[in-house]
């Protein structure tokens, strides 16, 4: 191990000119030395539930007022605090495994005074004030000005809560406000965290990264013209791959009524899941089928709201299980009548009334047959052995530190003995999934760790050759894309966590030429017709 100088002086040996700035936009990760990595942040993403979206004009202003408080797309309340702003800066792989112990932060902060109240803790730490000087300093590519312009926080001694993240926490209040800027603030630059770990990082000196992670993501692409969200696929008993999601275009934040399915041979080519009478993606719609708990239409801002959020579709004891959700009114399970992805599909539940009143169902079945109905950030409870009902209360997991593992869009699944609880959760605006694992669904369970950047509510399948991917829709500023089905491969690394294939080449595809239609009406002349996205056949050659 390397014998290290005092996290103040900062390195003083690194050259400066190893991480010069070539790009436009800096790095969120960069090594500076084997013991030292800088992160980069936004001051305006602090954290809290449903914070995709930025605080007014980039800045971080405590007290917040109330009126800022980011709400869920369902209109559940924000657990942002009016005083308080916390932030959770992930650490790569690389640094974590190396033992974080040390940490640095400068940010353009103005306050009233320089009172220690006023600091901020790291790790639950005071920090102390003191100067950023040297030659690292200088290699982040800060001016003489900006550092100058920019506090400096120390923290030493860290005992991380989660070794993978670090948690950064600003207090105010109204006779001693603070703000913090972004690169647009007096000193242009935002919020810079320097970690030092006891132990030599994997990564080079000058390896730079422009995810919040470290990890190399692959390059992908939509399945096929679509909108959709919280993608979900399955392989079923008889080969083929079965999709659904979220749908409706714009209208799934107001109101809508079907639920579509898809189906692939091969993860590639996709069609509707429905050939006859006409070509259709709906095997159920709301209004038409279902019970009058579910219909109900409320106002959310004054706007009618009644949408069908996140389906999924499972292949459980020979037959085919759709959990989903109706904001403010709750979840509950479809099944297949005739064992077929098409349908027809009725509620499993009786007597027939809502699980819980969450949001993002979900089901997962153990090796022992037993079947659980999961929702919302980590709520699960074991069914009944005909999934007919509930056969006890729901619990919440929560990860070793007591935290949520995230706050929507659970999944669980099982690999080699291991649970993997997998969460939805926003950090620093990202829209990523986070992994909990344990040995028991009693736990004790893991910390969380970020396993697949921007795949926020994602599920995770096992293809015909045993290898697990994610699905990925893309709901943040540096998704690959937005609304779309897409997948990712996965890969274990030495810990045996999770992550994106970095090797994954995307496979050639067919052309699938695409037609959106709002829907074929009409009596059938026994060919199929066009429904939703679909691949496009040629226009029939007109009768003399």
């Amino acid at each position: 191990m390397r014998s290290r100088s005092n996290l103040r002086i900062l390195l003083a040996l690194v050259p400066t000119t190893v991480l010069a700035q070539t790009t436009p936009q800096p790095p969120a990760v960069t090594v500076l030395a084997p013991h030292y990595v800088a992160l980069r942040f936004q001051p305006q993403y602090p954290h809290g539930r449903h914070t995709q979206n930025p605080l007014p004009d980039n800045v971080l202003k405590l007290p917040i007022p109330e009126a800022q408080m980011i709400k869920g797309q369902a209109g559940q309340s924000s657990d942002n605090k009016v005083e308080i702003a916390e932030y959770r800066i992930p650490v790569p792989d690389f640094a974590a495994d190396a033992q974080v112990d040390e940490a640095v932060l400068l940010a353009d902060v103005s306050t009233n005074g320089q009172a220690p109240d006023s600091f901020p803790t790291i790790e639950s730490a005071p920090a102390k004030l003191t100067h950023c000087a040297g030659a690292p300093c200088d290699a982040l590519g800060l001016t003489a000005a900006q550092l100058t312009a920019m506090k400096t926080y120390v923290a030493e001694k860290l005992h991380p809560l989660n070794p993978t993240e670090v948690t950064i926490e600003f207090k105010a209040s109204a006779t001693n406000p603070l703000k913090i800027y972004d690169d647009n603030g007096p000193a242009h630059s935002g919020p810079i965290l320097i970690l030092h770990t006891r132990e030599a990082m994997t990564e080079p000196t000058g390896f730079v990264s422009t995810e919040q992670s470290g990890l190399v993501f692959p390059k992908i692409k939509p399945l096929f013209d679509q909108f959709l969200r919280d993608t979900s696929i399955v392989l079923a008993g008889d080969g083929n791959y079965y999709m659904t999601g979220t749908t409706g275009g714009p209208e799934m934040m107001v109101v809508t009524s079907d639920l579509s399915v898809w189906k692939s041979p091969d993860l590639i080519q996709w069609s509707p899941v429905r050939d006859l009478p006409r070509q259709s993606t709906v095997v159920w719609n709301l209004d038409r089928d279902g019970s009058d708990w579910l219909k109900s239409i409320t106002l959310r801002d004054g706007e009618p709201f009644r949408p069908l959020w996140a389906p999924e579709i499972h292949y459980i004891n020979n037959t085919f299980w759709i959990p989903f959700s109706v904001p403010r009114h709750g979840i509950t399970i479809l099944k297949s009548t005739t064992g077929k992805a098409e349908g027809p599909y009725e509620i499993a539940i009786k007597p027939d009334a809502p699980l819980s009143t969450g949001i993002d169902a979900s089901l997962f079945q153990d090796d022992d047959g037993t079947v659980y109905s999961l929702y919302g950030g980590g709520w699960i409870a074991k069914m009944k052995p005909d999934m007919s009902g509930l056969a006890e209360p729901y619990r919440h997991i929560a990860s070793a530190s007591g935290r949520e593992v995230g706050f929507e869009g659970v999944y669980l699944f099982k690999d080699q003995g291991i649970y993997n609880l997998c969460v939805a959760d926003f950090v620093l605006g990202e829209y990523n999934t986070y992994i909990a694992t344990a040995t028991s669904l009693n736990g004790p369970w893991s910390e969380r760790y970020l396993a697949v950047p921007h795949a926020g509510h994602a599920n995770f399948f096992r293809d015909k050759q045993g290898r697990i991917w994610s699905t990925f829709f893309g709901n943040d500023r540096h998704a690959a894309f937005s609304a779309q089905p897409g997948i990712i491969p996965l890969t274990q690394d030495a810990k045996g966590r999770w992550r994106p294939d970095p090797t994954y080449t995307l496979p050639e595809r067919k052309p699938q030429p695409v037609v959106q239609l709002p829907g074929a009406i009409g009596p059938s002349d026994g060919t199929p017709q066009h429904v939703g996205i679909m691949p496009a056949k040629p226009a029939p050659t007109p009768k003399p």
